[in-house]
């Protein structure tokens, strides 16, 4: 591609079938800091190469504290406006805060959960088998599952089911207009003052929203982080579960060789969540960090109160690090730990987003073996708006 405009304007034309984008790609290549115009209006630093960003996450001088009100925002007050959020904390606090929930979510805690996720797969599967084939796997699955089995397993009460139906997943659409993201945030915080009620009257003791409460009660942290974490938590529980479940079985789909490995061989379907999870990011572009200094990188002089954008995906695709990054390998020796972050924010639920894949992609085809595209890869349909990359519909035939 030739010399584009700078900066350059967000969100970029999608990659094939969802891939890193070309411009993301010129950028990694020719200007490793580069100027990026955010939906908002805002003028952000885009870093694109592993190292680059890895030292950025780690780095205090930049902070993730956007809930001031004129913060730089992909829209308008989204997700990373709520206060005293777990998203939004810096050292020492967001160490404080993440303390509590981190047993629940560690590699050997989410295991636990295995049971509860094949449960719903299997419910959902048996829907889809009894009826039309062909059929659109984000609504019949992908969509469907982390609302059923992430609900149930965050404990949202029967009342409240509807209502979080309703609310999750968030669309956190790029082209929306600031009102309606603030509506969209505002219907959110509803759903959660309702949420924490429900807990306050009827406990469910294995959640994360329990500890939560908990903590709160010992004063371990305050009522405004108690709100503003299971708000978060409840956010990352669906949507970013989404687009991999949707983006996973559609590449391998394409991949029958490697698709025919897994099932005759179940233990490569770790393996293959993992290259899903290094193939595709689902966030194309990450919300800002606010640097606090001046700081410089790659000779750019990067200024105090300067936004900072990293695409995870670029991470994961940064040939310095991952060989051929364009293909997609199941047998890689790298994994796919890149995309969930570094430094004190790396994602808390990454180990049971791996469990979830794990268990939804691998039952999905042990189901369904003959489970292909019911359209041309080409014919897909992308939207590059969607904060959380994916098809629209992916419609399939077995």
């Amino acid at each position: 591609m030739g010399e584009p405009e700078l900066p350059l304007r967000y969100p970029f034309p999608l990659g094939d079938t969802g891939a890193l984008p070309p411009l993301t790609r010129w950028a990694q290549r020719n200007k490793p800091v580069c100027p990026v115009r955010l939906p908002s209006g805002i003028t952000a630093w885009m870093l694109t190469r592993k190292d680059d960003v890895a030292q950025v996450l780690a780095d205090n001088r930049f902070s993730r504290d956007l809930a001031e009100r004129g913060s730089p925002r992909m829209v308008g007050e989204d997700l990373t406006s709520v206060d005293d959020a777990i998203f939004n904390l810096d050292p020492p606090q967001h160490g404080r805060v993440r303390q509590v929930l981190s047993g629940w979510f560690t590699r050997r805690a989410v295991q636990r959960h295995r049971p509860l996720i094949a449960r719903h797969a299997d419910r959902l599967l048996d829907v889809m088998a009894d009826g039309p084939n062909p059929t659109d796997l984000v609504e019949s699955y992908s969509a469907t599952l982390p609302l059923d089995a992430m609900g149930e397993l965050m404990g949202v009460p029967a009342e409240l089911a509807r209502e979080c139906r309703q609310t999750y997943p968030m669309s956190l659409d790029l082209s929306s207009t600031p009102d309606a993201v603030q509506k969209e945030t505002d219907a959110a915080k509803r759903f959660i003052a309702k949420l924490i009620a429900a807990h306050r009257a009827d406990p469910a003791p294995d959640s994360p929203v329990h500890e939560l409460l908990a903590a709160a009660s010992a004063g371990v942290i305050t009522e405004s982080e108690m709100f503003g974490t299971v708000f978060l938590v409840f956010v990352t529980s669906f949507d970013p579960l989404v687009a991999p479940l949707t983006t996973g079985p559609m590449i391998l789909m394409l991949h029958r060789k490697q698709l025919a490995e897994c099932l005759a061989d179940p233990q490569l379907w770790p393996k293959a969540v993992e290259e899903i999870l290094r193939y595709f990011h689902n966030g194309g572009l990450g919300f800002p960090r606010i640097a606090r200094e001046d700081v410089e990188v790659h000779g750019t002089m990067i200024r105090r109160g300067d936004a900072v954008v990293v695409p995870m995906q670029a991470v994961t695709w940064d040939p310095r690090h991952y060989r051929n990054p364009e293909r997609f390998n199941i047998h890689r020796a790298t994994d796919g730990s890149a995309t969930f972050g570094a430094g004190p924010h790396y994602c808390l639920g990454s180990q049971l987003a791996r469990v979830v894949l794990q268990e939804a992609i691998s039952a999905l085809f042990h189901r369904f073996p003959t489970l292909d595209l019911a359209v041309s890869e080409r014919e897909l349909p992308w939207d590059p708006n969607r904060m959380f990359t994916r098809p629209i519909q992916l419609p399939v035939t077995w």
